[in-house]
């Protein structure tokens, strides 16, 4: 009698079911893992950002304003901000600054908890979520 060399359809259907219920658990960790990086990425730009602020204001006396302050946060946004937040200059006046980042709608960390992450001139750091997203 003679074996059959090859794979029956039980066989197939169960590695499947194994495999998706694999991909069920590994893919919201994973999720999770990449929006704790890019939050960290965020934290890092507006960090960068609220010094570039610092040493402008150290130069000139005063923080910059209006679209020379946009400028300034767009230029780090571009070289060292995640694709996932978009950075704005929330309250701008030539002795305090707000730079806020706020997760791009429909993204990977749209549903972040923490949500925006904000800094002053202060070098105060908040959150939308008030806990350890700093």
């Amino acid at each position: 009698m003679e074996k059959n060399k090859g794979v029956t359809l039980t066989e197939l259907l169960i590695v499947i079911a194994i495999i998706g219920i694999l991909v069920g658990i590994a893919l919201p960790s994973y999720q999770t893992h990449i929006q704790k990086g890019n939050r960290v990425a965020a934290q890092l730009a507006l960090t960068k950002m609220a010094q570039q602020f610092e040493r402008i204001n150290a130069r000139q006396g005063e923080y910059p304003t209006g679209t020379d302050g946009e400028s300034v946060i767009d230029g780090i946004a571009a070289s060292d901000g995640p694709d996932s937040y978009t950075f704005a200059l929330t309250d701008d006046a030539v002795d305090t600054f707000t730079i806020t980042a706020t997760p791009v709608v429909g993204g990977i960390n749209d549903g972040d908890e923490c949500g925006w992450l904000r800094i002053v001139q202060t070098g105060a750091t908040t959150s939308k979520l008030s806990g350890n997203c700093w």
